[in-house]
């Protein structure tokens, strides 16, 4: 079996423009008016009904009108004017207010000078990999993670267990009615069709396969003929399922996906797709967007992204996951296959907004030059390292880089390596803490994985705020859904930390009051908001008062205390130890 090792998504040859040769530009729009001089205006049905909830739910309400804006369509009589000169608009980003199009030099020079430019800007390409490929074993080991539970994780055990996902998926938290989506190239295994591999093919089956949308097919002039899987292998991490082989943690995610990138060929491999993808999917109302791609070189001769350009506002990808951010989209991007120095990044994963994941290894790796111990972790040398130009701490969190098990082609399982394989991982973990808490926003999101991880009070540049803790940061969530967070803590009544804490057989409780509370009920619920056990119900006096819950009954594991009175709330997180 071959296994491929990916420390970036392809191999590219460089392209090298001439002067006659037309290079690809966005051409930027001072403005959206109309023929009559108003703005253009968002047509109806653009947004989904699901993209509507999402953005009432978490979207940043204070940008409202904003979003009206920036949803309306590029302005029609500018299009036309710049078709009548000839131009051919091969994209256009509402969000961005700008459309992209082959110019030859003379063009660009003819068109940046229009009243109705502000700008033009070549569009850039993947970056390319600048580290060798590392061989990495094609035989899967038979030996799982010790704390594995059962043979049903197979391989995948290991890198589920270094991020702390069995525990909840062992309780049923699997990403069930979060949509996640993919932005990859192809899909697909050997040739057929997207998501058929036998770890995805649940997916198919069970109709979670909303759409798939091909983006390098735009220019039938350059036709993209590959099916590459490396599309396939990212999903498959982030949700496959397949008993005894893979298990992602957000398997029951339902699924957009898209693909952007054209494996072989420099010349499709452009960011304009990337951002046209981005707006699809949040239109469309996906929840999560994940992508193991980055963008900083432009076409050969023309000016590229530099390292102060990472400053989380100037690259196009960034900008564009950054606004889907503010309209409740959680994005996720791989760090990038560019370290062990600093300031390795590539767009987006600068962005503020992005979480950014980097790699390390599994804890088993005894000897490897591309595992370097580093405090409590083996840190892959090739992962992206931050700050940004701003300053700014990166990666945000970390997963299994090195040696992952995901799908391959013919009905096949590998292994192989490169944050294009950490990030998905965080992915299918996100849509986990999204089913314990449809009502976190992206800053939430990210509050409660960085909290949790392995570093959480010591972030770096190299790990971020460490590996990520699957089963604290989904028990942080539910404590964040049950608090109310909003309503602020009553001081007239008040909730202790409960003692022991964890706790075996019996817990006690301390309520105090500043004045008394004619009704209070103290409960405890499970990760999956169902309520196992009342420590109190009744009025509660002024003073201090001590309740005692017997739990012995209760599985191990993490709870939510919860008090309710008056229409308010307070909450807090309880663990259980078995004898």
């Amino acid at each position: 079996m071959r296994t491929i090792l990916f420390f970036i998504l392809l191999c590219i040859t460089p392209h090298l423009a001439t002067a006659q040769e037309e290079t690809k530009y966005w051409i930027f729009l001072t403005d959206k008016l109309d023929a009559s001089g108003k703005n253009t205006q968002v047509e109806e049905g653009y947004l989904a009904d699901k993209a509507i909830a999402r953005r009432a739910l978490r979207g940043e309400s204070h940008f409202a009108a904003r979003f009206a804006l920036q949803d309306a369509p590029v302005s029609y009589v500018y299009e036309a004017d710049l078709q009548e000169m000839g131009v051919t608009i091969e994209h256009r980003s509402r969000w961005l207010n700008a459309v992209t199009a082959r110019l030859s030099e003379d063009e660009a020079a003819h068109i940046a000078a229009l009243p109705y430019v502000r700008e033009i800007r070549p569009v850039a390409h993947l970056a390319p990999d600048r580290q060798p490929y590392i061989p990495v074993s094609p035989v899967i080991p038979e030996r799982v993670s010790l704390n594995c539970p059962s043979s049903v994780y197979g391989p995948s055990c290991t890198q589920l267990d270094i991020v702390n996902a069995i525990p909840p998926l062992e309780r049923g938290i699997n990403g069930t009615g979060v949509i996640l989506g993919f932005i990859d190239t192809h899909f697909s295994d050997g040739g057929s069709g997207p998501f058929s591999h036998r770890s995805l093919s649940p997916i198919i089956d069970d109709g979670r396969l909303i759409e798939f949308r091909d983006f390098t097919n735009r220019d039938s002039s350059q036709p993209c003929r590959s099916e590459h899987s490396h599309g396939m292998e990212v999903a498959s991490i982030a949700v496959g399922y397949h008993e005894g082989r893979l298990i992602g943690p957000g398997y029951g995610a339902t699924i957009y996906a898209a693909a952007t990138e054209c494996a072989p060929y420099e010349r499709n491999i452009e960011e304009d797709n990337f951002v046209a993808a981005v707006e699809w999917m949040e239109s469309e109302g996906v929840d999560v967007i994940t992508a193991s791609l980055g963008y900083f070189d432009f076409d050969g001769g023309q000016r590229s992204y530099t390292q102060s350009d990472l400053d989380g506002d100037t690259g196009l990808t960034t900008i564009a996951m950054d606004a889907a951010a503010s309209r409740g989209v959680v994005p996720l991007n791989s760090a990038g296959n560019e370290g062990p120095g600093r300031q390795t990044l590539s767009t987006p994963a600068d962005g503020d907004s992005v979480i950014a994941v980097g790699a390390v290894c599994p804890e088993d790796i005894f000897f490897s030059f591309v595992c370097l111990p580093l405090r409590d972790h083996f840190i892959a040398g090739f992962s992206s390292r931050g700050p940004t130009a701003d300053d700014r701490i990166k990666p945000d969190v970390s997963a299994q880089g090195f040696r992952v098990s995901h799908a391959e082609r013919t009905e096949r399982y590998g292994q192989g390596g490169g944050t294009s394989f950490s990030a998905p991982m965080v992915a299918g973990i996100v849509t986990q803490i999204l089913q314990a808490n449809p009502s976190l926003g992206p800053k939430d999101v990210w509050q409660v994985l960085t909290s949790t991880a392995s570093q959480s009070s010591t972030p770096d540049n190299d790990y971020g705020w460490g590996v990520v803790n699957a089963d604290a940061a989904i028990m942080s969530a539910m404590a964040v859904n049950r608090s109310a967070e909003a309503i602020p803590v009553p001081r007239h009544l008040t909730v202790h930390t409960p003692y022991p804490n964890p706790f075996q057989g019996v817990v006690y409780f301390t309520i105090e009051a500043a004045e008394p509370v004619s009704r209070a009920r103290l409960m405890v619920i499970d990760v999956l908001g169902r309520e196992v056990g009342t420590v109190y119900q009744g009025p509660i006096r002024a003073g201090s008062m001590s309740v005692q819950f017997h739990g012995a009954h209760l599985p191990p594991g993490v709870y939510v205390y919860m008090l309710q009175f008056d229409g308010e709330m307070q909450s807090g997180l309880l663990s259980r130890v078995g004898f």
